[in-house]
């Protein structure tokens, strides 16, 4: 059938032009041709586990309740299933943990990150800076043993706690190899020694070291 667009009304679901006489009109005002009026109801009956919204009123009706208010139409779904939701606690701190651990291997490798020299003229160790973040997977894991959601999550706590305890067992050990930081020491011992010299000592140990560099024969 041919219809004038003076005599016809659009439907405002697949935007066809329709007789005014066979148009659904929804609560919310929309105006839906005969097939998307049969495809709204196929869809909401499936949602409904077979029930047409006439028959659930009348189960209402008959239990002294009020009818559902009209659903939104199905070209506006909302897609609550498909919003990013954030990761569990345990999956933060096991992140954190290898983050961690990763770094401490990069400055186990690689001496000279191991520090910097401060603007005071202090001398600070870049493993203590990366101690935050074994310290944050710890948290996180913590807090994943306190409110975890069942016994199989607070289990897995465990594992990032385990590796920020690895990480700790590194950076600390790239404190205490730090060349920097083994110099230093050698240089304080040494100075402690040539203090407790007498001036003969002190003159032999000088002759020493004079030797090490004289290249006559």
């Amino acid at each position: 059938m041919l219809l004038c667009e003076v005599c016809g009304v659009k439907c405002q679901m697949c935007g066809g032009t329709v007789c005014p006489e066979h148009v659904y009109t929804t609560r919310s005002g929309k105006t839906l041709c005969h097939p998307c009026q049969e495809k709204r109801r196929a869809a909401r009956h499936a949602r409904h586990g077979g029930k047409d919204r006439e028959e659930q009123g009348a189960d209402l009706e008959a239990d002294g309740a009020e009818a559902p208010a009209e659903e939104e139409e199905l070209e506006r779904p909302v897609l609550v299933a498909s919003v990013r939701k954030p990761p569990p606690p345990w999956q933060m701190s096991l992140y954190i943990a290898c983050a961690g651990v990763l770094l401490a291997l990069i400055v186990l490798v690689f001496p000279g990150l191991r520090g910097f020299a401060t603007p005071w003229g202090s001398y600070l160790p870049t493993p203590y800076l990366l101690l935050v973040a074994p310290a944050v997977s710890v948290l996180w894991g913590l807090m994943g043993m306190v409110t975890g959601e069942n016994q199989q999550d607070r289990y897995r706590c465990l594992m990032g706690i385990g590796l920020a305890a690895a990480a700790c067992v590194l950076l600390f050990v790239a404190v205490f190899t730090d060349p920097v930081r083994v110099a230093a020491a050698e240089d304080a011992r040494t100075q402690s020694a040539r203090e407790k010299m007498t001036p003969a000592e002190l003159k032999q140990w000088r002759e020493q070291k004079l030797q090490k560099f004289n290249t006559r024969p």
